[in-house]
């Protein structure tokens, strides 16, 4: 903390942005915003669904992180969200703060665009149903899975998930045939080989805030296909860019899966880049953070 206000002020810094949780910072804050204009990024003004691998992790998270980000932004005068609808309820819960929103930044970087580091657990693996991200209960990582199992014989693609993170379900490996669990860090280097294998990519989130997940099936022209879940609604067209199946109705989503065999697939793939374009464009994105680091006035 010390080394970051000697920044602040031997730069004359204007604005500093935090933009992860730091809850590492919670209790410097009003010494930094005693010194510069400071804002922090709320990822989730609510926790989401979780299953924890044991009590003292639970308790550490909740002492560590969750009590610090609520103290951070009880605290903080400039408070910015990704999500339009939790921008809403911010406005509301905060009257006397000033909150903003900009759009969600792509996960496109340089490195995972030029990524060629091929998967040594996809060898020979292709046109896969695959789920990329944190295995996270909130993610309904459980749904798709246990829909794969029953419905396995109609679906008869592979199933890959890919990422790290607590396995919080019980599987049944006896069952798993053609299911490739790839539990562990992906590198931005795999992630384009991950992708351009697959037949599609799908997403069963229970809830959500904000994220730029949608960005990597977009950008690499694979078919997405997403829960029927309000956050899902702000970032799709159903039929247009993505399919949206019933998180109630788990046969929903083997109908999606086997419908895209009928569909255009190369009009869903050119739609859901397009969108991308419009959607993730960094210039967009450079104007949105310039107007609430320094608002025009009138």
């Amino acid at each position: 903390m010390k080394t970051i206000n000697q920044v602040v002020k031997d730069q004359q810094i204007e604005v500093v942005h935090l933009l992860t949780e730091d809850t590492s910072l919670a209790f410097f804050l009003p010494m930094l915003q005693r010194r510069t204009k400071v804002f922090y990024t709320v990822h989730d003004l609510f926790a989401h669904e979780k299953v924890y691998k044991n009590t003292l992790i639970r308790l550490l998270r909740k002492v560590l992180v969750e009590y610090r980000v609520n103290y951070i932004i009880r605290r903080s005068h400039n408070l910015v969200t990704c999500s339009y609808a939790q921008y809403e309820l911010m406005k509301s819960i905060f009257p006397n703060k000033n909150v903003c929103f900009h759009n969600f930044p792509s996960l496109i970087t340089a490195s995972v665009k030029s990524g060629n580091t091929v998967i040594p657990e996809l060898h020979g693996i292709t046109d896969y149903l695959l789920f990329f991200g944190q295995v996270e209960q909130y993610k309904g990582v459980h749904i798709l899975y246990n829909t794969y199992l029953r419905y396995a014989d109609e679906i008869k693609r592979p199933l890959v998930i890919a990422g790290k993170g607590h396995i919080y379900f019980k599987r049944e490996v006896a069952k798993e045939g053609q299911v490739i669990f790839i539990n562990r860090y992906i590198a931005d280097e795999e992630i384009k080989c991950l992708f351009s294998q697959a037949y599609c990519s799908i997403f069963p989130y229970i809830s959500g805030t904000q994220s730029g997940i949608l960005s990597l099936p977009y950008f690499f022209k694979i078919p997405s296909i997403v829960s029927d879940i309000p956050f899902f609604e702000s970032m799709t067209v159903n039929n247009v860019t993505s399919l949206s199946f019933g998180l109630n109705d788990p046969a929903s989503l083997v109908k999606r899966i086997n419908e895209l065999d009928d569909l255009s697939i190369e009009e869903l793939k050119n739609s859901g880049y397009l969108y991308y374009e419009k959607n993730y464009d960094s210039k967009a994105l450079r104007s949105q953070l310039v107007e609430i680091y320094h608002p025009q006035s009138g």
